[in-house]
């Protein structure tokens, strides 16, 4: 290790123990605890690599990024306009508090965690996506501790239908559970072994072949099956499919390179289960309660690094599911005190979101200056994120009210679905797989300029954002009508009022147009199309 990061350690660790007393209830189990050593170990770190970060973002830019990483989507303009006219000097705080208690948070975490746990695309028939939807929504709904979360969807058991947990093992059982093998300990532990399958790690010692087939015996005795009912007409169609594990002796038997032909019994982490069939009774469930053991730190510390990548656009460690002597933390220390923290809260996620969206590196504005323009690990900017699918749509929704321009009711759904399957379509790349965010694909960019779901968003038919928008600005006597549209326009779509520039533009248009719908639609369009709608910044 380099005179410079002993240095760095010594700094980081200093600082954090100078802040530990100063902490708002020194417990992290505390409603009011404050992670302030947070911002104390990246100052010394930004100061110990001559960093100075990024003025803070504005209320309107900090709002918009909270709602999209809380929620999912962006604020309404009933959202932003209250919002922007607090005075309170605690409000961003308390704003997250508000933002944890909607019901779209839980919504927001389990459409994170479903395409996480078996991404966007069809899993087949075997999975009941719906169901682990709504399964994780009530976790998460409920403050479901993340030990306890992680456990079930290990180790779940049951219906598909009646137990939503069980589509997560039902969605990577083929070629012998070598799928549900890799992504285990990609998601829960962080770690990328999927390479050991055919040889021994030629950078990562702690990680052989027999590792990776040790964790997956015990997914080896993992059955299906299919129950069925009666419908309508008599005839027999499949009810749901029902996970169970055989209880027989399981292991695992692979191929070494030099021909040899090897077996190995249930084994994680050096902990070997035994042999006998009464041993090999629960397998998932024993890999569950070794995954999830308090001693684990692995295990906080992947989920840990999740979230912070979630909330920053990238982890601590980079990918969030690629930890190893090969790939080191930016901040070790930092990592290892919020996992720490994580763990005495009792794996509270609402606790982990608040410490993190109340440190200073968040509040940061993503504008890079001259000071830290070359920043690419100590977050002293915010990073610039793309929207997912997920809140892209749903924020077209919310500023434009499109979904309720129509039949309604049933239609309406069944339209709001379709949008949905067209955009997550459009996000696949050239190869046919799935993009996790919007990087401007010309299919993507068609949906945006010319899709359906943009051309109910900017239309003028009654019902609609903007000829609700024109007849409030006949109503109200406030200011002048073209002011108070252009500053409705650029709220709904940007999260901001418009600058004097644009809103002086956008009146003359307005004012000298016979046609203000005509007028409207252009500039909605275009605002929905920008950087800054697209962007998470």
């Amino acid at each position: 290790m380099t005179a410079r990061r002993l240095g760095l350690r010594f700094v980081l660790v200093a600082a954090a123990f100078a802040v530990a007393s100063q902490a708002l209830g020194a417990d992290p189990k505390a409603k009011g605890y404050r992670a302030d050593y947070i911002d104390a170990m990246l100052k010394a770190a930004w100061d110990e690599a001559k960093l100075k970060p990024s003025p803070d973002a504005g209320d309107a830019a900090f709002l918009r990024r909270v709602y999209l990483d809380v929620l999912g989507r962006i604020p309404s303009v009933q959202e932003a306009e209250a919002f922007l006219r607090q005075k309170d000097r605690d409000k961003r705080l308390k704003q997250v508090e508000y933002l944890l208690e909607s019901p779209d948070y839980a919504k927001n975490m389990a459409t994170i965690w479903s395409v996480t746990l078996i991404g966007r695309q069809n899993q087949g028939n075997d999975v009941n996506r719906a169901a682990l939807s709504t399964w994780l929504r009530q976790q998460f709904g409920a403050d479901r501790p993340w030990n306890e979360m992680a456990y079930e969807l290990i180790g779940a058991k049951g219906s598909n239908r009646d137990n939503g947990a069980t589509n997560y093992t039902l969605a990577h059982l083929e070629n012998g559970a070598v799928p549900l093998t890799s992504i285990t300990m990609r998601v829960f532990m962080g770690q990328q072994i999927q390479c050991t399958q055919c040889h021994d790690h030629p950078k990562i010692d702690e990680w052989k072949q027999a590792d990776f087939w040790g964790i997956n015996a015990f997914f080896k005795g993992v059955r299906r099956r299919e129950h069925f009912k009666a419908d309508a007409t008599g005839a027999e169609v499949r009810d749901y499919i029902e996970l169970y594990d055989e209880p027989s002796t399981a292991y695992s038997r692979y191929d070494r390179r030099d021909g040899q032909v090897k077996i190995v019994y249930p084994t994680f982490a050096g902990h070997k289960i035994g042999t006998t069939t009464e041993a090999n009774r629960d397998r998932r469930e024993m890999l569950a309660r070794l995954i999830t053991a308090p001693g684990n730190d692995q295990f906080a510390r992947a989920f840990v690094d999740r979230m912070w990548g979630h909330f920053f656009g990238k982890g601590i460690v980079d990918p969030v599911d690629d930890f190893g002597p090969e790939n080191q933390a930016s901040l070790p220390e930092l990592l290892d005190r919020l996992t720490a923290d994580f763990k005495a809260s009792g794996y509270d996620v609402k606790a982990l979101v608040r410490w993190i969206t109340s440190s200073r590196a968040y509040q940061l504005d993503s504008r890079m200056t001259k000071a830290n323009e070359k920043d690419d690990a100590l977050f002293s900017h915010m990073a610039l994120k793309p929207m997912t699918p997920e809140q892209l749509f749903d924020s077209l929704l919310v500023a434009t009210s499109a979904q309720k321009v129509g039949a309604g009711g049933a239609d309406n759904e069944r339209k709001r679905n379709e949008w949905l399957r067209q955009f997550v379509f459009a996000f696949a790349n050239d190869e046919g797989d799935e993009s996790s965010t919007f990087q401007g694909t010309i299919p993507q960019a068609l949906m945006m300029m010319n899709g359906d779901l943009m051309n109910r968003a900017v239309g003028g038919k009654p019902g609609s954002f903007l000829a609700d928008s024109l007849e409030q600005s006949q109503l109200q006597n406030r200011v002048p009508p073209a002011r108070f549209l252009a500053d409705r326009l650029y709220l709904a779509a940007l999260c901001r009022p418009a600058s004097r520039r644009e809103l002086a533009e956008a009146q003359l248009f307005l004012v000298n147009s016979p046609d203000q719908i005509q007028v409207m639609e252009d500039l909605f369009w275009a605002l929905l199309n920008s950087n800054e709608f697209i962007l998470n910044h």
